[in-house]
């Protein structure tokens, strides 16, 4: 039920945003028919609402497809994800569960507590599990899709400064990590 709220939410921002950027459109269009006359701009000119109404279809139908791309797709209702290059991500399910998928871990989904990319790797703190993770710290390298896991601090410190990556404390959460992604322009300008 939450993903159809939030399914239906998007779709209104699409209108909107889809409103916004066809007056733009139009409005950039009149102005370079101040400038150039084409049989084209006159007749955008003199049906405005009519192109407007079409620019408005064509742009909200781009940004629906957008939205369910890798690179727009933020998740819906109790989902939530974050791309984080080489089509990896970090996904999080109930606003509690954060969770990394590499392809040579042989136990599927990872639960994460923390996590930083940078460059080509993401790096974090894992949920210890005495099954399937006995060690708390790990680094996944996207471009190999190879992930390795450190005992302790002092040991996944010494890989991060030899491959300068982040430390431990610049680690954010799934929360942090979402909102400072998905926020400000692309909140803005994307669905």
């Amino acid at each position: 039920m939450e993903a159809l709220f939030h399914f239906i939410f998007q779709l209104f921002k699409i209108a909107i945003l889809a409103s916004i950027y066809a007056s733009i459109l139009i409005g950039i269009i009149l102005i370079i028919g101040k400038f150039k006359k084409t049989e084209f701009l006159k007749r955008v000119k003199s049906e405005k609402k009519k192109y407007w109404f079409s620019f408005g279809f064509l742009i909200s139908i781009g940004l629906l497809i957008f939205s369910f791309t890798y690179w727009g797709n933020h998740g819906l209702g109790d989902s939530a994800r974050i791309p984080i290059g080489n089509f990896k991500e970090v996904g999080e399910t109930n606003g509690i569960d954060a969770y990394i998928e590499p392809h040579n871990y042989q136990y599927g989904a990872m639960n994460v507590n923390s996590f930083i990319k940078s460059d080509n790797y993401l790096v974090g703190k894992t949920e210890v599990s005495p099954v399937d993770r006995p060690k708390p710290f790990f680094s996944w390298d996207l471009s190999k899709d190879e992930i390795i896991f450190y005992d302790s601090e002092k040991e996944y410190n010494a890989f991060a400064d030899k491959n300068r990556l982040p430390k431990i404390s610049e680690f954010k959460t799934f929360r942090e990590s979402y909102r400072e992604y998905w926020s400000g322009i692309r909140f803005l300008l994307l669905p």
